[in-house]
């Protein structure tokens, strides 16, 4: 099975290459999501003709290991978690695809390890410290609160509660076969690390940050994209932050400008 192990800790990642003679980009998913929801991704679909993919599971999720302590997912562990992958595929650079929680550790990428990044592609995120005052903040914690005793049927049952609505077959499907306290962990961590850059003005990496237009944390990537020099912000009309990642025709001239601007220096 294709796994790599971090250098800090030894815990191993799990990735899938599918190869291809393009620049390679390696693709994360959001929070609960195992690599096939990046698979089957009508955008990454579309990269895929003209670029070597690498899909790799987030620590604490999937296929990758679950460690149970919330020192476990530090932001500069999760990194050298990319490193191991970049490396076990003997890609020096790559282009980072990261959605939701994958777009934070894209950041994050960004911030400690730019001599392994070609481009940041990040959709519905940000790199400021998390606000409690954002209601999907309160409800994710309110669920990892729940799981503790309830699993994630109880995360979920949350999740539903609050949105009104219930989930798609596939998406509770991939929630309930979470760790619970792998995920709580990795919550906890990120609502305690702060912002990811002291100092984003001094970044020189192609970027795109995009979210929908009225989600919760439009306001903080627009404003990442302003300081970042090289950053392009794209607002998604009509979408929310669950739908955004799927958006292809508002999207896709875009990413392929960025991923172009690695090699042009633009």
């Amino acid at each position: 099975m294709p796994y790599a192990a971090n250098r800090v800790d030894g815990l191993s990642s799990y990735f899938e290459d599918w190869g291809g003679e393009g620049s390679p980009i390696l693709v994360y998913t959001g929070l609960g999501d195992p690599i096939e929801e990046a698979q089957e991704n009508p955008l990454v679909g579309i990269l895929a003709e003209d670029h070597r993919l690498i899909f790799a599971d987030h620590r604490g999720q999937g296929r990758s290991d679950k460690p149970h302590g919330v020192n476990a997912y530090a932001m500069p562990t999760r990194v050298a978690d990319a490193e191991a992958v970049l490396d076990e595929v003997g890609v020096e650079r790559a282009h980072i695809l990261g959605f939701s929680w994958g777009a934070r550790l894209g950041f994050a990428i960004g911030e400690h390890s730019p001599e392994r990044v070609l481009s940041l592609v990040l959709c519905g995120n940000q790199p400021y410290a998390w606000e409690q005052r954002w209601s999907f903040v309160a409800m994710l914690s309110d669920a990892f609160d729940v799981a503790r005793d309830r699993g994630m049927a109880g995360f979920v049952d949350v999740i539903e509660s609050t949105l009104g609505g219930v989930l798609g077959e596939t998406v509770r499907r991939r929630l309930l076969a979470n760790d619970p306290v792998a995920m709580g962990a990795a919550w906890r961590s990120a609502l305690s690390e702060g912002a990811i850059s002291s100092d984003l003005t001094a970044w020189r990496l192609p970027c795109l940050i995009y979210v929908a237009d009225g989600e919760e944390m439009h306001a903080n990537a627009q404003r990442a994209a302003a300081e970042i020099p090289t950053a392009r912000f794209l607002a998604l009309h009509g979408h929310t932050h669950l739908s955004a990642p799927y958006e292809v025709e508002q999207v896709l001239p875009a990413v392929r400008a960025v991923l172009d601007a690695a090699f042009t220096g633009g």
